[in-house]
């Protein structure tokens, strides 16, 4: 009497399913990570939404925009930070931000936009993390705005912003603004104690801005460097070439216009 065996699969038809399932897999993957990126834009879309009525009512009440986040009573949540401006008592612009999704929204955008405002922060600094300045020491003990600053120690020269390099195209300038205190003893000089544009592919100096000597109380120094079609990426850095005394910095921004 004939009797058939139960035959097993192949390593070709195990393959296949293995493929089959990966496909799927990708697929899933896919489909889920829409699913969440629309719900992030609908997030941020309402979070804009509200605060731009409260800074409406705030403008109504007031005569003028609010003039900073606090004052406009914006509080960052659910994954999404903001940045806040008002250029004069007619203007504001509010920038939220969450994961590599920004959105905008202002009293002439007619509602909210994907991108960033103008003068839109592109290093903002959680100063409970680590310093936004390479080599540079999150002080506790020295800040303009709480709780820390960055401190550079004597002979700190050449310390990359974080972010960089930063690129874009010919005309547009970018723009960095930071606010500097040095210990009395602090010596220190232009050479290299200076916020730095430099070129990312070569490191030529394009542009710098020194500090100008000791600082007893906190400065602020700003510098910009308009990109040109033979330099359209720049890396930015600032240092302490001093041989004695610290120098301490915060509230850093870089924007690009």
């Amino acid at each position: 009497m004939y009797s058939s065996g139960r035959r097993g699969f192949t390593i070709v038809e195990l393959l296949i399913v293995i493929v089959v399932i990966g496909i799927l897999a990708a697929i899933v993957i896919v489909a889920y990570q829409g699913v969440n990126n629309r719900a992030k834009i609908a997030s941020i879309t309402s979070g804009l939404t509200q605060y731009s009525k409260k800074v409406g009512v705030y403008h109504t009440t007031n005569g003028n925009y609010p003039a900073s986040l606090s004052e406009a009573d914006i509080k960052d949540g659910d994954g999404v930070a903001y940045q806040y401006s008002s250029a004069s008592a007619e203007e504001y612009c509010l920038t939220a931000t969450s994961g590599t999704m920004t959105y905008y929204v202002s009293q002439a955008s007619g509602g909210v936009q994907q991108g960033v405002c103008t003068n839109y922060n592109l290093l903002v600094w959680n100063e409970s993390g680590a310093p936004v300045i390479s080599g540079a020491t999150s002080d506790t003990a020295q800040f303009r705005s709480a709780p820390a600053s960055m401190r550079l120690d004597a002979g700190s020269v050449g310390r990359t912003l974080n972010g960089g390099p930063y690129s874009g195209t010919a005309g547009q300038t970018y723009t960095v603004s930071l606010w500097v205190k040095s210990a009395s003893t602090w010596n220190g000089v232009n050479n290299n104690s200076k916020i730095r544009f430099g070129a990312t592919s070569g490191g030529t100096l394009l542009q710098a801005c020194g500090y100008g000597g000791v600082k007893a109380d906190w400065t602020q120094i700003s510098c910009s460097y308009t990109l040109t079609d033979t330099n359209t990426s720049v890396s930015i850095s600032v240092g302490n070439d001093g041989t004695t005394g610290s120098i301490w910095i915060d509230d850093v921004s870089v924007s690009r216009s």
